[in-house]
């Protein structure tokens, strides 16, 4: 590793744990925000020993770099399913276990370790699962919600930049190179997963982090030939200046991110004691649709009467009744949503469907229960 390629992996060290503390809070829930933190745990866990192995030159560093490289796609799938609530195929979880397992055995056996052939399998391994998790994403992004459609198309977009970067790796393919890839691709998945922790996940807005990146670096490379620098080191600039560029975005991003809980509940609070008010009082609220007669006329009265007595329904599953668990993610395939929000009930139940964040839906869930509580007790 060069002094470039150390500094590159330093500053996508540091974003890894600012985005992973950023995570922090919600990742005691669980769920999707449980998955993301054990990603970016693995990342920055990755790059560190990195970083070591280049200090040390010590093959137990090395063994160790190839074990979280070999585990990080178990991992990513594991989120990928978390996302649109799916399990992968069979084939894919069982390849992603495996590979997991006998890289790790690999790892141990030090006479082996990154030699050719083993760099190559490694290669493969990581391109099939990630791919495999691309697919996954694509085919089951219709059966979620739009927030969280948003953020499965915002993993598969990081996959796709993220991938070419991560060949780069591999001296043997791309010999010659001044720095590798690894980092910016490890930018680009701590971007994306930023993006994921705030209420703006959309995959142009990942874009547009990734073009402040690449105008940072241009301008940086523009003063550096102004300043007569050296050939060799206006790249070597340019690329610290992308990198850095990344590191100030999700510092600023997550310094600013606003309280957990503080904004539905805070709207709600300033909103006169009226449903409509109470209803039109937060965006995600105001943007809700109401499940029509029509999409309840298909099941049984028992069923809809059953589902009335929760004043939230999601998707997790019902200890009490598999029919139950059915009919609910059935009803929220329909409308695209996360959630339903039970309204206070006439001559018949009434819910309206929310498409909640993919971050943190236990926190969304527990607000929308106040909401449908305090709903009830208006005159």
């Amino acid at each position: 590793m060069t002094a470039i390629g150390a500094l590159l992996t330093a500053i996508g060290l540091l974003a890894a744990l600012v985005a992973r503390a950023g995570v922090a809070g919600a990742a005691r829930g669980g769920g999707v925000a449980g998955h993301l933190a054990r990603l970016l745990t693995l990342i920055a866990l990755l790059l560190g020993l990195r970083l070591l192995g280049q200090a040390l030159a010590s093959p137990v560093a090395v063994a160790a770099t190839m074990v979280v490289a070999a585990w990080l796609p178990l991992v990513t799938l594991r989120l990928a399913e978390e996302l649109v609530r799916r399990h992968a195929s069979r084939i894919v979880k069982l390849l992603a276990l495996a590979g997991a397992g006998a890289f790790t055995l690999l790892s141990v056996t030090f006479g082996l370790v990154w030699t050719g052939p083993a760099l190559i399998a490694l290669a493969l391994f990581q391109a099939a699962v990630m791919a495999a998790i691309l697919a996954h994403l694509l085919r089951q992004r219709a059966s979620v919600s739009l927030s969280e459609r948003r953020a499965a198309d915002m993993l598969a977009l990081a996959f796709a930049l993220a991938l070419p970067l991560l060949a780069t790796d591999f001296a043997w393919a791309f010999p010659g190179l001044p720095f590798r890839g690894g980092p910016f691709a490890a930018l680009v998945f701590v971007l994306a997963c930023s993006r994921l922790a705030g209420s703006a996940s959309r995959p142009l807005r990942l874009l547009g982090d990734l073009a402040v990146m690449a105008g940072a670096g241009g301008l940086s490379a523009l003063a550096a030939q102004f300043l007569s620098a050296p050939a060799p080191m206006v790249p070597a600039i340019a690329a610290t200046a992308g990198a850095a560029a990344a590191l100030a975005l999700l510092a600023e991003r997550f310094a600013n991110a606003p309280a957990h809980g503080d904004d539905m509940l805070a709207a709600i609070a300033r909103a006169a004691p009226e449903q409509a008010a109470i209803l039109a009082a937060h965006p995600l609220l105001a943007q809700s649709v109401p499940v029509t007669d029509e999409a309840l006329a298909d099941l049984p009265q028992d069923v809809i009467a059953a589902l009335a007595t929760k004043p939230v329904i999601t998707a997790a599953r019902d200890p009490a009744s598999d029919t139950l668990t059915d009919a609910a993610r059935e009803l929220l395939a329909r409308y695209g949503a996360s959630h339903l929000l039970r309204l206070p009930t006439g001559a018949s139940p009434r819910f309206l469907a929310i498409s909640g964040g993919a971050l943190d839906e236990a926190r969304l869930t527990r607000e929308l229960t106040i909401v449908a509580r305090l709903l009830e007790r208006l005159p």
